[in-house]
């Protein structure tokens, strides 16, 4: 039973994570060649198997060292599983996995916030980690939002922190403006990106791409207003909190198209997978979560081989 494997977080859990994902993988670049499987598409399979396997083992390393784990062993499970109602682009960007790793490690350093006795220094490292995030793509400004947070609660409320906030902000654009005069003056590095507002609209596959993943989004809401930890729980909590932030802000950057290149919602898919993991967490017995699971991979299955047109 799949469900009974991710109960604890361990060896075996990580290694059956890494081996769905994999099929997984394999499963979907079957679909988007069109039904087909051919030894020129290994590499890619391979490549793109173990970056979402690194992200995936991140995620646990990080959580480990903090006192109080907000991603669980079902996580494992929920991330490759709900890779299957994505909506895949055309072709691997490394730029987004590199977001996602900023954005991972953001989070890490937000939860050391409340735990550690030098609060200032992982804040600096909060800031300086989201103004690299604004420099890639000036709409990521609304993660300023999480350490204004912290500023505003009381024990925060000080000048050291402040000035750990206000560091990056201010003298990180300016060195990296410097670097640019200086040495990448005829590249394009961070700057020099036409940015367009454009409302979400309603594409001829619409049905088979999108309307799913909306479904999930709508779910993982629901999960994140109906499973919110209490506030005692103090270091579960505020994790909780920026995994919130980051899914409302993926949404609102989703419907406005507020990204570089293609893929509105890749932004979404790490809090999505984490709030649907919570809800099959919280289901108490295992039948039902096993059929639960079973009943995801089978619609996930086939809402790829019907939008593919396979089937």
């Amino acid at each position: 039973m799949v469900a009974e494997l991710f109960e604890k977080t361990t060896l075996k859990s990580y290694f059956f994570s890494v081996f769905i994902s994999f099929l997984i993988i394999v499963f979907i670049h079957y679909c988007k060649n069109n039904g087909s499987l051919r030894i020129e598409f290994l590499p890619n399979i391979i490549i793109f198997w173990l970056l979402f396997s690194g992200i995936i083992f991140l995620i646990g390393f990080l959580e480990n060292k903090n006192s109080v784990n907000t991603f669980r062993a079902i996580h494992l499970l929920s991330f490759p599983l709900i890779y299957l109602f994505f909506p895949h682009g055309k072709e691997l960007v490394i730029t987004k996995v590199l977001i996602a790793v900023l954005i991972i490690f953001s989070k890490y350093s937000y939860s050391r916030i409340f735990n550690e006795n030098k609060s200032y220094i992982r804040l600096f490292d909060l800031s300086f980690l989201i103004v690299l995030l604004i420099l890639y793509n000036k709409y990521f400004i609304f993660f300023l939002i999480i350490p204004i947070k912290v500023l505003f609660n009381q024990k925060f409320r000080d000048l050291k922190h402040l000035i750990s906030f206000l560091i990056p902000l201010t003298f990180l654009p300016l060195i990296l403006e410097i670097f640019k005069k200086l040495f990448f003056q005829k590249y394009k590095f961070f700057f020099n990106y036409n940015y367009m507002i454009n409302t979400w609209k309603i594409e001829e596959n619409f049905f088979y791409t999108e309307f799913i993943w909306f479904i999930l989004i709508f779910i993982a809401i629901l999960s994140s207003i109906l499973f919110i930890p209490r506030r005692y729980e103090k270091g579960r909590y505020e994790g909780f909190i920026f995994m919130i932030f980051w899914l409302y802000i993926s949404i609102i950057m989703g419907v406005f198209s507020l990204h570089k290149g293609e893929g509105e919602w890749f932004l979404s898919f790490i809090p999505v997978a984490y709030f649907l993991g919570i809800i099959i967490e919280r289901i108490k017995y295992i039948k039902i979560k096993n059929m639960l699971i079973y009943l995801l991979f089978f619609i996930g299955v086939i809402s790829k081989l019907i939008q593919n047109k396979i089937i």
